[in-house]
């Protein structure tokens, strides 16, 4: 007898992204911090006994295929001897630096689990970790249950925040440029050490300003993210977009991960709307969206 489930992947932004060094493999260190917001992919599932896993999306891309390569794993792992059909509806922006590719995967591995009734054990949730991290380094932060965490190593180790208040609502302007992220890590020039230790003072301020649950106009100015230095001409945009929005007043404007995306801060949901009706003109996607609460 087949079953059905409809799982919700989440979009994040990183409130603050420093590149703090470069490990032997390549794979570059971090401080950041992530934070899941009300943007999502679908994922429908629905098991059968074919033994096989089948994919439907419009989207074809990196996305997709992480959902196969996560979908494939999961089954390895846990010796699932069923099928099942998997759809992928994108509505996150690709390329975009908000984690839609790993949410997805993340969504999968988790969805799979509730399909079949796998209870996550603490044993088999760290089975689930490995399984995670090696699809991708933003993976296993969509693995957490909690919204906002600190992300070091290469983004794997987390710790959660606890944000006293919710934010407040976001605009998320996409200028339709697709930024590759490890073309934009290899355009970026590393910082020297003081640089880097002012700015992890900065991202101790921030978090000490979150947890206490301080005004948006207490911490947008810490807000950060080392690569929109990166020298890609893609990052032009980006430049652009982050102008109007701070013309348009909104707060904390930042360009998220690699980009191209963009978010900043409104006042009320009022002024979100006011925001969306100003950048129709333009050639983005944009959204008036908020972080979980």
């Amino acid at each position: 007898m087949s079953r059905k489930m409809q799982f919700q992947c989440p979009a994040k932004v990183n409130l603050f992204l420093e590149v703090t060094g470069k490990r032997p493999d390549g794979y570059h260190k971090l401080a950041t911090i992530f934070a899941k917001i009300n943007l999502y992919d679908v994922l429908d599932m629905t098991s059968d006994q074919s033994g096989e896993i089948k994919f439907e999306s419009e989207f074809e891309g990196n996305d997709d295929n992480l959902v196969a390569r996560a979908a494939k794993a999961f089954f390895k792992e846990f010796r699932i001897g069923q099928g099942v059909t998997i759809k992928l509806t994108k509505r996150i922006p690709v390329g975009a630096g908000l984690g839609g590719g790993s949410s997805d995967a993340a969504g999968t591995l988790m969805g799979l689990a509730k399909l079949y009734d796998i209870e996550l054990t603490k044993p088999r949730r760290l089975r689930l970790h490995r399984l995670a991290t090696k699809l991708g380094a933003d993976v296993p932060f969509f693995l957490q249950p909690g919204n906002f965490y600190l992300g070091t190593g290469i983004g794997d180790k987390l710790k959660e925040i606890q944000v006293k208040h919710s934010l407040p609502y976001m605009i998320l302007a996409y200028p339709n440029i697709h930024v590759s992220t490890p073309d934009s890590y290899k355009a970026l020039t590393l910082p020297d050490r003081k640089e880097r230790l002012t700015r992890l003072s900065q991202l101790n301020r921030l978090l000490l300003s979150l947890k206490n649950g301080r005004p948006v106009e207490d911490w947008a100015p810490l807000l950060f993210n080392r690569l929109e230095q990166a020298h890609l001409p893609a990052l032009e945009h980006v430049a652009r977009a982050r102008s109007i929005l701070e013309r348009l007043g909104l707060k904390g404007v930042r360009m998220s991960g690699s980009g191209s995306s963009v978010f900043g801060f409104v006042g009320s949901h009022a002024e979100g709307e006011r925001a969306l009706k100003r950048l129709q003109g333009y050639p983005w996607q944009v959204f008036l969206t908020s972080c979980h609460g």
